[in-house]
């Protein structure tokens, strides 16, 4: 598809373009491109080069996201393109987040989304594999397509955009799964080569509109520490800003891109992870593990098991109109 004008840029000096999509805020000089690859700089005017093209598709499990507490054991059309705003240095989707690989996409323009998101029980459409947020001016316009054929829409993310362009979409996105990194700049600038990260207000921004949200946190050796009170830090800051019931996956980290030399987290650190994050917060998961009481829902009121998970094998316990089998109390999904 041809180049389309890009939303949220400030024309400079000499030719130059600031894109203000997220707070990398990069200046592009003429013929240049910004750090997400995609965003370019064409005469003095910002285009995206990635409008409508797409080099990932798949009916992914909705667990995939990984979102557990929205529409569980459903199926949901995923679609990603190139580039990233970030350079995370274990990510696992870097030969499309971080090379422009034209020769691989393919075109779908907005339209085609609602026939394609409605087939095999898919539930709407993911926007994930590489980072959607530098895929803006699509991502909206293919979003709007899919509400009005009453379909949801999942935004999984780094979370790094603007206030106002976040606004604009948030109409539009039923559930976020963000990938959080770490709880300060200094996490994001070594790992992920980001200086001005806005994570955290993201998060709180997506809780006030209502919308679902779900955190991601891969855990990586020689970034993360592997002690309690380094837990209890995630734990604290979501109990205390998103609330109680905002569920967190952790991940374990196996060898990937820059990080090839870095042994695979050891599984007990998984573990401490989950059981100190527990005291603070209902839901706790763990991921690229087998561990399924791990994965698994429970009442936070009883303990009863809600949500039987076994990798993306679910069974729901809870009753169909949505509380708990033993108990009575409503449970945190949206169904």
């Amino acid at each position: 598809m041809p180049t389309v004008e890009a939303r949220y840029w400030e024309k400079l000096e000499g030719g130059k373009v600031k894109c203000t999509l997220c707070p990398r805020n990069c200046v592009i000089p003429e013929g240049g491109r910004g750090f997400c690859l995609v965003r370019r700089n064409a005469g003095g005017k910002l285009v995206t080069t990635v409008y409508g093209e797409i080099t990932s598709a798949n009916y992914d499990p909705v667990e995939k996201k990984p979102l557990y507490h929205f529409y569980p054991g459903a199926v949901i059309f995923s679609i990603g393109t190139n580039g990233c705003n970030l350079d995370c240095k274990s990510c696992q989707n870097w030969e499309i987040s971080r090379q422009d690989t034209p020769h691989l996409r393919q075109v779908l323009p907005p339209n085609a989304l609602p026939e394609l998101a409605s087939r095999y029980g898919s539930i709407g459409v993911a926007y994930t594999y590489n980072d959607p947020i530098i895929w803006f001016e699509f991502v909206k316009d293919a979003a709007e397509k899919v509400k009005e054929a009453g379909l949801k829409n999942v935004l999984v993310t780094n979370g790094n955009i603007s206030i106002e362009a976040l606004r604009e979409l948030l109409p539009l996105i039923d559930a976020f799964n963000v990938d959080l990194k770490g709880m300060d700049r200094e996490y994001y600038l070594k790992f992920s080569s980001f200086p001005n990260p806005n994570v955290w207000q993201v998060c709180e921004e997506v809780k006030k509109a209502g919308k679902h949200l779900e955190l991601t946190k891969l855990i990586v050796p020689g970034f993360d520490n592997f002690t309690p009170e380094y837990f209890e830090r995630f734990g604290r800051w979501i109990a205390e800003n998103l609330g109680k019931d905002t569920p967190i996956h952790y991940s374990r980290f196996f060898p990937a891109y820059k990080l090839l030399n870095t042994p695979p987290t050891p599984v007990e650190v998984i573990d401490l992870a989950y059981d100190v994050t527990r005291e603070f917060l209902w839901y706790v998961y763990v991921g690229n593990v087998i561990e399924p009481e791990r994965e698994s829902t429970y009442c936070p009121q009883c303990g009863a098991l809600l949500v039987k998970r076994a990798g993306y094998s679910v069974e729901v316990l809870f009753t169909p109109d949505g509380r708990c089998p033993e108990c009575g109390r409503p449970v945190d999904f949206v169904f």
